[in-house]
């Protein structure tokens, strides 16, 4: 009988231990097949904000009200220059601006090609402490500024919720297609698998207007650029006009 009792016993600690290690697989399979999106999203945030350096080419479409009666779609093609800490130059040409960003270390110059009238102004010497100035100050907006930050991480709360909805090429590279939502928008990032997490492509939709605007971009990345003194020193010609950039008031239209 202890024999018999001893076999039961090894065979239920046996169907035990296999029940277990089949729940730690589906557990294990689980997550290879479904990374977590917001774990893949901060972790290519924290790639940006390790990159000292790099260029990148930029594709953006944004839905607009025309007259208020439909939505219009405008594209603009941005270039950007970054060296850290503290050099950045933006080039912007499409439908409805073109503009250039200018920042060498504090000395910071905004040029409007239409226009053909440029602003200066002396703010702080790196990157992401003078992009929040011109914000904050100025309500200068600079494009594509999420990307820009080298500590966007620790700036964007984690976001606890959302979706994977596998992979798909951008630019013949894989990506992770993941996807976010909240009461005001919805947003969706291709970002590029294996050792260099970049942000390839994202798409916002805004759902606090009835007709869904949404923006997207597509992103091309240099890692390895040449830059040299003049890539972010601004020139004017003897025709361009300087002009005052006066502070923003928070109220004023």
């Amino acid at each position: 009988m202890k024999k018999i009792f001893y076999i039961l016993l090894a065979l239920q600690m046996s169907a035990v231990m296999l029940f277990a290690a089949s729940d730690i697989g589906k557990t294990l399979q689980a997550k290879m097949l479904y990374p977590l999106p917001s774990s893949i999203v901060m972790n290519a945030y924290r790639y940006l904000g390790s990159l000292k350096h790099f260029s990148v080419d930029a594709v953006t479409t944004n839905d607009d009200y025309f007259k208020k009666e439909m939505i219009a779609t405008f594209t603009h093609h941005v270039h950007i220059d970054l060296q850290r800490p503290g050099k950045l130059h933006i080039d912007v040409a499409g439908d409805l601006k073109n503009r250039s960003f200018y920042l060498n270390d504090g000395h910071f110059v905004i040029y409007d090609e239409d226009l053909d009238y440029y602003g200066v102004l002396q703010e702080p010497k790196e990157i992401d402490t003078a992009l929040d100035a011109l914000f904050d100050k100025y309500d200068i907006k600079t494009p594509l500024a999420n990307i820009l930050y080298s500590d966007l991480y620790k700036r964007i709360p984690p976001k606890n919720k959302g979706y994977y909805f596998g992979t798909s090429e951008v630019d013949g590279k894989l990506c992770h297609h993941i996807g976010f939502s909240s009461e005001v928008e919805e947003i969706q990032f291709w970002i590029e698998t294996g050792i260099r997490p970049l942000i390839l492509k994202f798409i916002v939709i805004d759902k606090t207007h009835k007709y869904l605007p949404r923006s997207g971009t597509i992103l091309r990345w240099n890692l390895h650029p040449k830059f040299n003194e003049k890539t972010f020193a601004f020139t004017p010609l003897e025709k361009t006009i300087r002009i005052s950039i006066e502070p923003y008031i928070k109220g004023e239209k």
